[in-house]
């Protein structure tokens, strides 16, 4: 039998017993970590409840840690480095900024943005994954500030899942597609890309701007419809590449899988205010579906660009005896789309103006 006596001897820091109650350690365990996560959800400097603030701002199941409305700039600006329900929404997009410019600092030492045109849609991806982060990060941070502030930010952040959408079917067709399937359709799935991503744009603003509390099962519909949508097209491409699936699936395979299962997680939790639905209030400041789904975009990301770019060093040769992309056709799209969804942010800014002062 083991002498643990000898090993207690040489290990005094250890307090080691086969005799210990491990039931109760792990109930001592237990009553320590929801301590801690429950000190974690504190937020005293932010003492709003969803009672004290418009139901506009309401998220549902969250009940505390709201900011105040109608407070000058300076009072959101300095709730990034405070506690409150959207802090972690914030942080975990402007730290996806600060990932987006390592990777293009990454894949631009392998593919040489600069030099090789065939690397060009992978700029226009990256660029637009960028964008996506940072409306995300500044809508989170500044929507509090009045009810008209609170539209147009989000209205702002649907541009960048807009732009998020089309950059990734752009990087899809380019470099994953089989060779048969992008030379019939190149053109005209970036055509209709762009135009399934502005829709998606319209679509989001006119919910956000038509529609007021308590919302009716149509703004949903308005919201997550056409963006899966555009997530779907987006991803046809990689669909086309792995079916009929072989298993075992190599290393390129389970990236393009990855991404698209993480994505399904991540908008489920979204769309279904889960976790948070079974235990509302508990959840206010960490562990909300909004952030999980947040966590999950980043999985997306790191799946998505890395097999996208195997998927290029693959067929290298293949693809590089392409015609070479316009910068015009690459750069253009990106910015037609741009411009096409800040009129729509902007026409519906102005319907919600001119409403107000009819009312």
């Amino acid at each position: 039998m083991l002498d643990t006596t000898r090993f207690a001897y040489y290990v005094p820091t250890l307090s080691f017993s086969f005799e210990h109650d491990i039931r109760a350690r792990f109930q001592r365990l237990h009553l320590r970590a929801q301590s801690l996560f429950i000190s974690l959800q504190s937020m005293s400097k932010y003492p709003c409840t969803a009672n004290d603030v418009p139901a506009i701002f309401r998220e549902p199941f969250i009940r505390r840690g709201y900011r105040s409305i109608h407070k000058p700039w300076s009072y959101y600006w300095k709730s990034l480095f405070h506690k409150h329900n959207e802090t972690i929404n914030v942080w975990s997009h402007l730290l996806g900024i600060v990932y987006m410019f390592y990777l293009l600092y990454y894949y631009n030492q392998r593919l040489n943005f600069f030099g090789n045109s065939h690397s060009w849609p992978f700029a226009v991806s990256l660029a637009t994954a960028t964008i996506m982060f940072a409306c995300s990060a500044f809508a989170h941070l500044l929507h509090s500030k009045s009810d008209s502030i609170h539209r147009t930010c989000f209205a702002i952040d649907y541009v960048g899942v807009s732009l998020h959408g089309f950059g990734s079917g752009f990087l899809h067709i380019y470099y994953s597609a089989p060779e048969w399937y992008y030379n019939k359709i190149e053109y005209q799935y970036i055509f209709i890309l762009l135009l399934v991503a502005i829709t998606a744009c319209v679509l989001n603003c006119f919910a956000q701007h038509h529609y007021r509390r308590p919302y009716p099962p149509m703004k949903r519909v308005c919201q997550f419809l056409p963006c899966g949508i555009l997530w779907v097209y987006s991803v046809i491409p990689l669909i086309v590449r792995l079916v009929p699936m072989q298993f075992p699936l190599d290393t390129i395979s389970m990236c393009h899988a990855g991404q698209m299962i993480f994505f399904i997680i991540g908008a489920t939790l979204f769309a279904f205010d889960l976790p948070q639905r079974f235990c509302p209030g508990t959840l206010d400041f960490f562990g909300q579906g909004h952030q999980l789904f947040h966590l999950c975009i980043y999985f997306v990301t790191i799946c998505q660009m890395h097999g996208v770019f195997w998927d290029y060093e693959a067929s290298r040769t293949i693809i590089d005896q392409r015609t070479k992309p316009d910068l015009i056709f690459c750069a253009g799209s990106m910015i037609c789309l741009i411009l096409c969804d800040i009129v729509a942010v902007w026409t519906f800014r102005y319907w919600l103006c001119v409403k107000k002062q009819t009312d």
